[in-house]
């Protein structure tokens, strides 16, 4: 039997969809076989614009233009002064994945151009969380009125199933408590001042490598960490709050002597993303700095490494862990969910 062809939209063309173009390339074959499926990118957005093609675009053509530092108005099919956040409409695509720069104070252009592409009919794939953090409850009734799916796994941890474990795997499970290391560029920097560095030089070496970005400081005062956070607890159902409800900070102030003492004291530092139900019955979200024991799973995440601490009922502490250096785990994660919308039988 020939393969099904999904038409995609592509919204940006950053690290982490060149990553999901690289993996369809690799894969294709398989991808063809089981579950048999073939992607054709039919739309796609830069910040330059958008372009849009029936006939598709090649990847190698995609994953080549960012290479060679063109863009998107270079392609054919460009469409001058369409926004991005209009693309649906100018595309006919059953799946849109959202990879567009996240920006942290309105959540746009990805969040009306996922609204749109929902209302039109097309699931939507999210590896930029900021949707997500200004409409989550929206975004969900907008899926479910429309008949469509949305899977956003990829927006905590990169590759780190954490929300695929929570939603099909901890199923009837009472959560107690939720506490992890969710940004892996801080706990670089931690490991970094422990062993006697400079922040700025870390912070450079991050930026060297595309783990952190030109600004870093969404990352370093604690707010990446909040957010993931904030997404953990949506998807267990768990939370009814914003994201301004959560109390953050980060590790701007902390010195390397500080974590040296910890060390020398049989302790941790990290920045820990942390939900905890009070005497009241009524979660507490927090994100800052906190010791923890060295030979603790925490303790014990290292570098690069995130992880996250789950208490539960019925299955007591489930730990995850991950090392990610790089975005491949996000792209990979991103196509998890790709072959989780497409596939017949994805409902947990």
């Amino acid at each position: 039997m020939a393969p099904k062809t999904v038409p995609v939209i592509l919204l940006g063309l950053g690290h982490v969809n060149r990553g999901w173009l690289q993996i369809l390339k690799n894969h294709a074959q398989a991808i063809a076989t089981d579950p048999g499926f073939r992607f054709s990118i039919v739309a796609v957005a830069d910040s330059s614009g958008i372009a849009s093609h029936h006939d598709g675009y090649d990847p190698d053509e995609l994953i080549a233009l960012k290479k060679n530092k063109r863009s998107v108005r270079e392609l054919k099919g460009f469409l001058p002064g369409v926004p991005s956040s209009e693309i649906a409409r100018h595309a006919q695509a059953s799946l849109m994945i959202e990879s567009s720069p996240g920006n942290i104070h309105t959540g746009q252009p990805g969040l009306d151009a996922a609204r749109l592409a929902l209302q039109k009919g097309m699931d939507v794939v999210f590896a930029n969380k900021a949707p997500l953090i200004f409409a989550y409850d929206e975004l969900h009734a907008l899926a479910s009125n429309n008949g469509r799916k949305i899977k956003f796994s990829a927006t905590v941890c990169g590759g780190l199933p954490v929300v695929n474990v929570i939603q099909r795997d901890l199923r009837l499970a009472r959560i107690q408590s939720v506490r992890g290391i969710f940004n892996a560029t801080t706990n670089f920097i931690l490991r970094e001042l422990e062993n006697g560095g400079d922040m700025d030089a870390a912070v450079k070496e991050a930026q060297r490598i595309g783990a952190a970005e030109a600004d870093p400081s969404h990352d370093i005062d604690g707010h990446d960490s909040a957010n993931k956070l904030f997404i953990v607890m949506k998807a267990a159902g768990l939370f009814k709050g914003s994201i301004s409800d959560i109390q953050v900070s980060g590790i701007r102030n902390l010195r390397a002597d500080q974590l040296s003492l910890s060390t020398n004291e049989g302790k941790k530092l990290k920045l820990v993303a942390e939900a905890v139900i009070d005497p009241e019955g009524n979660w507490r979200l927090t994100v800052g700095p906190k010791e923890v024991e060295a030979t603790s799973f925490l303790g014990t995440c290292d570098g690069w490494e995130m992880g996250i601490e789950i208490e539960s009922d019925l299955y007591e502490k489930v730990y995850l862990k991950n090392y990610e250096a790089e975005p491949t785990g996000t792209s990979a994660a991103v196509m998890r969910d790709v072959l989780h919308t497409v596939t017949i039988d994805n409902d947990w």
